[in-house]
Formats: structure tokens, sequence, C-alpha cells
């Protein structure tokens, strides 16, 4: 193979796959990890190289020189890199076509049309392919997908945050709706495009072709509210933005040298951790009598009144503000407490569990004279085949031997994606590409049932084990005081429900030895794919750890999905996406300059990480498939939100920049804000309306101020010029608040895009039910559950034109398909499953 010469004793998982990597920022991330999965991903950029490269900061005089920003630098390692001027050159775009004759996935996130402008569209590529090329995987990464009407629309991460709804219930009710400092639309779209791409490539051999896959930002972006979106209609009202509040109580929580997580929350997953932190409190004397007396397994923040919740709230937050962030974080370590310190990027690379499992890893750039850390991988293989395989490549710096490759081998050299010896029987049916893939998910929570659930969308049958008498957490997430005795109220749980469409459900208690044995023998008999999410040494404890399956299963893939992952000195915490996204160093980037850490709203790693998940699990089963070899793969939710995060830490190893909060203001464009519009009427009267706007350069920036009608003040020294703008940008900001105000949103948006100006109306729940875009795409889909009614379950962000999936049946009831899983594939008796139901196995 010609372009693996750089690592020719590695075998990665992806390494027959060539990807011609067209992106701009949007889609870097996506490059990035098939680059890390071992893909040869090679960056098209023009002569002038990616706009990218030209964003300030940069590490080094020399590397601001060379067009080597920190952003570049962080987003795009693994790849090489080749100049085409595919919009000026007939010659390079012919180039172009005899590189795509060698390669199996075109990646792209420009304007709607470009690459058709240049006649290098999908169909044209497909047109001029030699015919016995295996079919062109084509993914586009636009702001609302290649369909629709708002599909014309341009947008950032600032603009696909509003539309897609999480900007609405981020930040303070006082003050306008937040976007994070780094562009988590783009985090969320890019392991999601990533995993399109591998969904495809799967389905290849059965199409005989290729297909398009096509990511919409906006909907990408509705995943970081966890079903949010998808539970709106059952109980139908505002969502205001409460800071930093989750659920009634206070989450974020000042101590003596910065912030910390913790929730108040109560339910039967926290109360063992409320206890242990009174217990902690009342050695330092700070636990008054009626503290210490709290029933914290009947505890629930509803049923207090406001003074009861003041009081405790004060309490808590007296003791941790005498305490500094590491002071409580390591008693939390200590006493297994949920409290995480909101890291910044300096703690974040002292954080001694990622630096023993040696997730930062090292770069020389002798070009550029720097050395800098940058994250290593978003997951460990037990084949060691996901990581960073080099640093991020100066212009044009594989141009001459990617010639000489095309030169020696102008075809695409025959790879066979399917061995023949594989026991997979996966096959594209019904417009889903893994009818036959048998998956086995056990753990709870929300991070897992998302990343088994996109297998479930594409054919997979995914069975869950549960039981009744330790219940998913999520099940009891609505359980009161007032409904804790109704017999279905474990059937009433609208997240559990929304995260597991498509999947069957086996009640199994895992305490009896019996059950332990049932779950052995699917997994021996029957699992291609086992997915857990427990806590380290639950599944070793069951004996169902990956060492001792793999002696009757080598050909098992097996993922386990926890906080910190399955090793290191801290894998024992416990803890939810709360403290994850504090310990990531989301909570830190969020927020206002003045003011406390915040979201983003949704515990943003429970969303991130199972996009990561699913896409290395695509991975490990496209190398079973080739090779008939299993895998073991760990995931540290965690470590996936800091891997997105990549250029805080660059910034921080080159130079010690410390990024923080800075609203929703950017060094980049002008105005980059949010501002305030006329209110509309709703179904409880007047509710307030807001537009993002965003001016990324001098041309933008003239059409905006054209739509304004010119204004006077916009003709101000302060305010011409990018820089100008940005320095003055409290003004500036003032200035824009005080036009939009008197605006129509939704009629403002629809100017400034048709004038070519970044602008989307702030979603709030109740828009994204009406918004165009998303009926156009189908994005909710209707389905009836026996028990809640009604339900609005959500597509994922990325369609595949020819394996579309679908969603057909709700979460299912705990238990509902026992009979059918024990009879049909164990082949139990009638009599034996009445067996297991009275020895309290079985339910």
């Amino acid at each position: 193979m010609p372009w693996a010469a750089s690592h020719p004793e590695d075998s990665p998982l992806l390494s027959n796959y060539r990807v011609l990597d067209l992106s701009d920022e949007r889609g870097h991330l996506a490059g990035r990890i098939l680059a890390d999965l071992g893909a040869d991903v090679i960056k098209i950029e023009p002569p002038t190289g990616d706009p990218l490269r030209q964003r300030a900061p940069y590490p080094s005089p020399e590397a601001r020189s060379q067009g080597a920003s920190c952003a570049w630098l962080a987003g795009n390692t693994g790849k090489r890199s080749h100049v085409l001027d595919l919009a000026g050159s007939d010659a390079d775009r012919t180039a172009f076509v005899a590189l795509a004759a060698t390669a199996d996935v075109v990646l792209e996130s420009g304007r709607a049309g470009r690459l058709e402008d240049w006649g290098l569209g999908y169909a044209d590529l497909v047109a001029m392919l030699p015919a016995d090329h295996p079919g062109l995987v084509f993914c586009a990464i636009t702001p609302f997908g290649q369909t629709g009407p708002y599909a014309g629309f341009e947008g950032h991460d600032l603009v696909c945050v509003a539309m897609g709804g999480n900007a609405s219930v981020t930040g303070d009710p006082e003050r306008p709706p937040l976007a994070c400092g780094l562009p988590t639309a783009y985090m969320h779209a890019g392991p999601e495009a990533a995993l399109g791409i591998l969904l495809a490539l799967w389905a290849r051999p059965d199409l005989a072709e290729g297909q398009i896959v096509d990511v919409s930002l906006q909907e990408c972006q509705l995943a970081s509210l966890m079903t949010g979106a998808g539970q709106y209609p059952l109980a139908p009202g505002p969502r205001p933005r409460t800071g930093s509040r989750t659920g009634g109580t206070r989450e974020i929580w000042r101590c003596r040298d910065g912030w910390i997580s913790y929730g108040l929350r109560g339910g039967p997953a926290r109360a063992a951790n409320l206890a242990a932190t009174v217990d902690y409190m009342a050695e330092c004397d700070m636990a008054p009598d009626w503290l210490r007396a709290m029933d914290w397994a009947q505890y629930s923040p509803r049923s207090l009144g406001p003074g009861e919740l003041e009081r405790l709230e004060t309490t808590f937050g007296d003791f941790f503000a005498g305490r500094t962030m590491r002071e409580l974080y390591d008693e939390a370590l200590a006493r297994r407490i949920l409290l995480a310190p909101c890291n910044d990027a300096r703690e974040i690379l002292e954080q001694p569990q990622l630096r023993d499992r040696e997730f930062f890893q090292r770069v020389t750039y002798p070009e550029l004279e720097l050395s800098l850390e940058h994250p290593a991988f978003f997951a460990k293989s037990s084949l060691g085949e996901i990581r960073l395989r080099r640093g991020a490549p100066a212009l044009g710096a594989h141009s001459g031997e990617i010639h000489e490759e095309i030169a020696q081998r102008p075809r695409r050299p025959e790879e066979p994606e399917r061995a023949p010896a594989s026991r997979l029987a996966v096959r594209v049916a019904g417009g889903r590409c893994l009818e036959g893939l048998r998956v086995l998910e056990l753990g709870s929570g929300a991070a897992g049932p998302v990343a088994t659930g996109y297998l479930a969308q594409q054919g997979a049958r995914v069975i869950r084990i549960e039981s009744s008498r330790r219940p998913d957490f999520l099940r009891l997430l609505h359980v009161t005081a007032e409904n804790r005795d109704d017999p279905d109220i474990l059937e009433r749980a609208p997240m559990f429900v929304l995260l597991n469409p498509e999947k069957e459900s086996l009640a199994i208690n895992m305490k009896a030895p019996e059950g332990i044995a049932l779950v052995r023998r699917l997994i021996d008999e029957w699992a291609d794919v086992v997915a857990e999410n427990f806590a380290p040494g639950v599944m070793e404890r069951w004996g169902l750890d990956y060492e001792h399956l793999r002696e009757a299963r080598p050909d098992l893939v097996m993922v386990s999905g926890c906080l910190f992952g399955q090793t290191g000195p801290q894998r024992d915490y416990p803890g939810f996406g709360g403290q994850g996204a504090a310990i990531a160093g989301f909570n830190h980037l969020t927020g206002w300059p003045d003011a406390e850490a915040l979201g983003p709203y949704g515990t943003i790693t429970d969303s991130l990480s199972p996009r990561f998940v699913a896409t290395a699990l695509m991975a490990a089963l496209l190398h079973l498939r080739r090779t008939g070899e299993g895998q073991y793969i760990d995931v540290s939710q965690i470590e996936t939100g800091v891997y997105s995060l990549a250029e805080m830490v660059v910034r921080y190893s080159a130079e010690g920049e410390i990024m923080s909060r800075a609203g929703n203001r950017s060094a980049h464009a002008a105005p980059h804000g949010i501002y305030p519009c006329s209110e509309r009427e709703g179904a409880e009267g007047g509710s307030e309306a807001w537009i993002a706007i965003a001016a990324r350069d001098e041309a933008e920036w003239e059409r905006l101020v054209a739509c304004m009608g010119s204004p006077a003040w916009a003709g101000e020294a302060r305010f011409q010029g990018l820089e100008q703008r940005v320095e003055n940008a409290d003004e500036l900001d003032a200035q824009m608040a005080g036009w939009t105000e008197q605006r129509d949103a939704e009629a403002l948006m629809g100017e400034l895009q048709a004038a070519g100006v970044e602008a989307g109306v702030v979603r709030d729940f109740a828009g994204l039910q009406d918004d165009p875009q998303l009926r156009s795409r189908g994005h909710f889909v209707a389905l009836d559950h026996g028990t809640l009614g009604p339900l609005a379950f959500e597509r994922s962000g990325a369609r595949l034109s020819e394996t579309p999936g679908r969603i057909s049946r709700p979460g299912p009831h705990l238990g509902e398909h026992s009979q059918a899983i024990l009879s049909g594939i164990l082949g139990l008796s009638d009599a034996e499953i009445q067996a297991l139901v009275e020895a309290g196995v079985n339910l």
C-alpha cells in the first residue's frame, strides 16, 4: 500500500483506507479522528494554506511566519498536507481526480455547492472514477445539512449552537444565552461524521458503491440537550437559563481558589455521596445537627421549601468556600464523593490520572523550533492502534511524496474489505447497514445507550441487560415520594425510553451466579459486540472482563466506557457527566469573565463520549471483518472531552496561556454575539427572543452594515477593521443590541442570511419543535410508547443517502423481551424460564 510507508511496523485499524480532507475548521476533528484510527488522511490545501493556519495565537515566531497557529496544530495532527489550487487551476483539479481514484473518502465542510462549482461534486467525481473503484464515500459537514429550507444558510459554531438549542438554556437568566469558548458544535459533528463515514464504508461491499454522508451541525448540536427537545412535548413550558443551577439546585460552587462541580440533587445514585460529604463536613466541625440528621435515602430537593433549600445550599457553600479545589478533590477521591474541580488547562495537563494513562504526547516540530504536548488518543485499544502518529503538517510537506505515489501507483490497490473466514453475518437490508450484528449491552445511564443506539438504528440487534432489583438510574430520575408506589413507575422514564429505541430488554439479576452464567452464555454463543459502562472492576468481579471472555471468543469486540477509563490511580472515581465536564475543562471555558464557571447545558461529556465510542466500535468491526481479529476498547469520557478541547491544551503547552471564559466574544470575528430581539408571543404570553450574529471578515461586516442601513456609528474609526471592532467589542455589542431589539428574530435571520451574513435564531425547546429545517429533515420521529404515550425520538445528525437507518419502536419496558431471548437464543424451555423467575434470576 503506497500510503503506509510512514509506519510500516503498524497495522492500524483503518490502514486500508485513504481520506481526502478538504474541510475547514468545522471538519478538522473528523479528519483527525480518522487519522488516529490509522487512515491515510491527506489534507488538501490551497496555495495560501488552510485559513486556520493564520488564526492567532501562534506558539512561536517561527510558527507565525510558517502559518502554524495553535488551532491548526491542535486540529490536524496525523494528517499529510498536499497543495492543490482547486478553485483556480484546471491541472490541479485533474490531479485531484487522479488522487480521488486512489481514495475511499472525501471529507469537506465548506459552503454548500462549492465543490459542484469546481466540477468536483459527488456526482462529478463518481462519473470520473475508474469502473473498478469500490465506491467513493463523500461526507459533507454543513451548518444545516444538504437539504431543507436552511440548506443554503451559512454558520459556524455560534450560529449552530444557537439554532441547535443549547445556547437557550446555557447561562444566566438576566444575561444573553451563551456558547462555550471553544466550538462544541464541531466537537459533536466531528465524531458523528467519522462514524457516518465508517458506516458507509461498512455498507460499501454490499452496495457495490459509496454514498453521501450528510452531516448537519445543527442536528448534531441537539444531541447536547440529552433528549431535552424530545421530552419537551411531555411537559411544555418555558425552560429558563438557570446559571450554575441544575435540576433546581446549585451545581457550580465557589471555593477558595476557583470553582467546583457538586450536585445537591437526590435519588438513589446520589444518597451515599451526600452522606459521605456530610461526614467530611462533620469532621471539620461544619455540619450542624439538623444536617447530620438528614435522611439522604428519602431526600428530594423538590420536596423542600425555599427556605429549607437555601439553608442547605448556604451550609454546603460555606464549607466549600473555605477549601481549595485540590483539597476538595483529594477528599472526594478518598471518600467517593461526586465532586470535581472546574479545571483550566494547567490543571488538566497536571492531572495525575491523565498522566498515568500517558494521555498526552509530546510532538517535536523542528522546522518551528517547537515541542508541544497534544492529547494522544480518544480511546485505548488492546491492539494499541488508536493514537497520534505524527504532528500537524507544514503546508505542502507531503506534496512531493504524494505525487510520486500517484505516478508509481495511479490506481487504488486492491484491499479486501471482508475476510473470507469472518464469522460476522451482517448485511445491508431495508436501508440499514448492520442487519444481523449482535450487541449485548450492560450498564446504566446516558452515555452507553447513545453509543449503541447508533448501531441499533442501523439494524443491529441490541439486547440490554437490566434488573428490577437494581434498575438503571435513568428509570428512577422522575421518581418522587408521591409516585414511587406506582406499579408502572419504572416504565414512566422518558429519558430512558428516548435514549433506547430499537433495543430489547432482558431482565437478569446479576447478583445471582445463574444470572451471570446466562449472560456469559449469550456472549460466548451469540454476541459480536459487548458494550458496558459500569465502574471499573464490576465486569471483572463477574468474570465477564475481556481477558476472560477472549479465551472462548478471540473475535469478540468489547468496549468499556466510564468516566476515567479502566486504568490509572483515579479509575474508581465516581461521577456523572457534570463532573466529567468540569474535569475536562468545559465549565472553565463557558461563562462570563466576571462570573462563575457554567455549562454548557446537558453534561457535555455524556453527549460527546458516545460518539467516540460508536466510532471506535465501527473501526474495530471493520478491522474484525477484514482480519477476523477482535479487540478491547477502553474509553474515558473525560479523555474524549480533553481530546475535543485539544486547542486549549496546545495553547498552554506552547506558552503557558490559560484560556478562560469570554462570554460569546471571539478574537476572530466582530460582532460575535447573541443579541435581543422583539419578544414573541408564546403560549404563556410574551417570551424572549434572541439572535446570534457573526461577521468574520470585512466583506461580511460591510454586508451587515448595509443591512443595518449604514448607520453613522458603523463608520466610526473604532469599528474600522476587525482588530478595532474586537478591541471595542463592548461598544459594538451595545450598538448591535440597540438595532436588533426592535426586530423580529425570524425575519432578521432570513434577511441577514439572504445578504450573506451569518445569523441564527436562538431556538428554545419550543422553537425546536417548530423549526422548519428540522421538520424538513425529519429530525423528530413520532412513536407511541405503551405507558408514556406519544414521544418524539431524535435521528442522528449524520444522514447516509443509501443506508439512512430508522427508528421504528420506542425504548423497551424492563424485561419486555426476556422470554423471547431466553427461549429463542439460549433455547430454554418455558419450564426452565419459569424456574429462573421463581429463583429470582430472571427479574
